[in-house]
């Protein structure tokens, strides 16, 4: 009797070993999936038709589900992270791997529209710019995690890390502006949600904002001979939102996307045209990437409008709860920052979707993409892990505030502790000036 009830409890442990930590992020991550697989296979329609007849049959929607399926590995298997290599491992680890993108993308590259952004590995594409996402959090909570106690090389540390970050980002900036802005737009409210130093902030700010002005006046006055590469397309762009044009709404090679998304939201009549019922999807060629968020606008009406948007707001907020909860200040910045940068990238998508603007931004985990959905899956994968390593934590520290109660010992798990774990004084992170 013994071995036959030991045997459904070795298999729940095994389960809540790999799927422990906080369950709603468990619970989002798997419905984003199940929303991506739906949606994309609607938008999809032109690839498979190209697919078809060149006798490739389904493979763009084969693809996409072999894409989420190495999501999920790639999320479990970061959850499975202990606290000293979530500390100290992953932050030096991705760094050396960051220069090593750095320089594949430099001799490997491959040209997209003039702009060399992918890595050919293997018969596969990879978009480096998705994978520097997840160091900017990484290496700011490794920076911000030895705020405990008063530093006076805090500020230096700060200016190390935008340095790197600047770095490391010189490749996105030569072939996509709006990504380089998007990055250096998160790492400056990610630095004020780190509580870098006051001085460091108003500094940046400075720079900043003498950088972007005299940047924006340069691509706006100077002449096309005078700007190198990609730059002319940002010179077109920024005179195409400043002046005022009679032929505005009409269908150019250069507005096509944007003419088209609108045209996929005015579709919908707030009601929708039904699922897999969209017309626009085969003249938008960004109809699966994007601009999915207008094509599922179309289909779905206001109920796509505000289905999506509620999905990343629930990331935003469980992220946030969960954040707070951390007894380690390190692991708190670590789930602040991914709850921040990915719905902040949805939110871009969905103002390009709009019309508004013009980037290349997809929404995460949703949108389709290789890149895009294994990156943000290991940042998924890492707000598990730090929940999981924090709950026996919350658990032995329940049990120590009340000490007259008859509970069972608190587990310690001695292999998961950090080797030097520093404690959160509140619920919030420490302000020291």
């Amino acid at each position: 009797m013994a071995k036959e009830q030991a045997i459904p409890e070795a298999e729940f442990s095994w389960v809540r070993r790999i799927f422990g930590g906080n369950g709603l992020l468990w619970a989002l991550y798997f419905l984003l999936l199940l929303v991506s697989l739906y949606t994309v296979s609607s938008a999809l329609s032109s690839e498979v038709y190209k697919s078809l007849s060149s006798g490739g049959g389904v493979k763009p929607i084969l693809k996409h589900c072999i894409m989420l399926f190495l999501g999920g590995a790639a999320a479990t298997f970061f959850s499975t992270f202990k606290g000293r290599t979530l500390r100290y491992t992953l932050p030096r680890g991705y760094l050396l791997a960051m220069g090593g993108l750095c320089i594949a993308q430099f001799v490997l590259g491959v040209n997209t529209n003039g702009a060399e952004r992918w890595i050919r590995v293997l018969g596969m594409t990879l978009q480096p710019s998705e994978f520097y996402r997840i160091f900017l959090v990484l290496w700011g909570a490794y920076v911000a995690g030895k705020d405990v106690v008063e530093n006076p090389q805090k500020e230096r540390a700060y200016w190390v890390y935008w340095i790197i970050i600047f770095l490391l980002s010189i490749f996105i900036l030569v072939s996509n502006l709006s990504t380089f802005l998007i990055f250096f737009a998160f790492l400056y409210l990610y630095s004020w949600v780190l509580k870098a130093p006051k001085r460091f902030m108003y500094r940046v700010s400075v720079i900043g904002i003498g950088a972007i002005a005299l940047g924006g006046a340069y691509l706006y006055l100077a002449p096309e001979s005078m700007l190198p590469g990609r730059t002319v397309t940002w010179h077109n762009r920024l005179h195409g939102a400043v002046n005022e044009r009679t032929d505005r709404f009409a269908i150019t090679d250069a507005n096509r996307q944007e003419q088209m998304g609108r045209m996929a939201i005015a579709n919908s009549k707030l009601l929708g045209r039904g699922p897999g019922n969209s017309k626009m999807r085969d003249s938008l060629s960004q109809a699966y990437s994007d601009y999915l968020y207008a094509i599922i606008i179309e289909e779905y009406g206001i109920l796509g409008l505000i289905f999506i948007p509620s999905l990343y707001f629930a990331w935003m907020l469980i992220g946030y709860r969960e954040a707070r909860k951390q007894t380690n200040v390190y692991r708190s910045n670590l789930i602040k920052g991914f709850g921040i940068l990915y719905p902040m990238q949805a939110l871009v998508n969905m103002i390009v979707a709009s019309g508004i603007i013009t980037t290349g931004q997809t929404l995460p985990l949703i949108s389709y993409g290789g890149s895009s959905i294994i990156a943000t899956s290991i940042a998924f994968g890492i707000m598990i892990s730090a929940s999981k390593i924090d709950k026996p934590k919350r658990a032995e520290a329940l049990a120590q505030a009340a000490p007259s109660e008859q509970t069972a010992p608190a587990v310690a798990y001695p292999e998961e502790e950090d080797a030097i774990e520093i404690p959160l004084t509140s619920t919030e992170t420490q302000d020291i000036e």
